[in-house]
């Protein structure tokens, strides 16, 4: 069924009807829950830093030591479905990637593949801020990631560097 057949159904139903369905998906779906906590009470700052701490936790889990990077891209993922703002979006990936560099001086991390991962954030976050004329707002945050980026292992620094580069000439 797609969403022309969908609203054809939503149009006959009663007011009651309605509310009642949307109230079932706001209890079974939490997606559809934090899209309406937003549409009720649009508090840019409070969500942000909502999803700042889910991206941390994938980082620094509450439970276990594992690292559990799926749960910050699941974070990131989950808040651009809310379309807040690219500004907003961008915030959250350059989160992340500050908690990456955090993370990797703290525990010396030596897998390529991290840092393969760090730096492929870095580069989507300033594509983006690239695309919605955004990266004079970023520019300190970015150098400051670029330079805390530098001793790390497989060129990492170097091409954290690079990257910067492309975009800040």
């Amino acid at each position: 069924m797609g969403l022309r057949e969908v609203r054809k159904e939503l149009m006959v139903l009663e007011k009651e009807e309605l509310v009642f369905h949307i109230s079932e998906l706001y209890k079974k779906y939490k997606d559809v829950k934090e899209y309406f906590d937003f549409y009720a009470d649009p508090d840019e700052e409070k969500i942000i830093e909502k999803f700042k701490a889910r991206v941390h936790e994938g980082f620094y889990p509450n439970r276990g030591w594992r690292l559990k990077l799926y749960r910050s891209r699941k974070a990131i993922n989950e808040f651009k479905k809310l379309g807040i703002s690219n500004e907003a979006d961008a915030t959250l990936m350059l989160y992340f990637t500050e908690v990456a560099v955090m993370y990797a001086r703290e525990k010396k991390t030596k897998t390529e593949s991290y840092y393969t991962r760090m730096e492929n954030s870095f580069e989507k976050a300033l594509e983006l801020m690239e695309k919605y004329e955004l990266l004079a707002h970023f520019q300190p945050q970015c150098e400051n990631i670029v330079e805390r980026s530098a001793p790390f292992p497989w060129r990492a620094g170097e091409i954290m560097s690079e990257i910067y580069c492309r975009y800040y000439p």
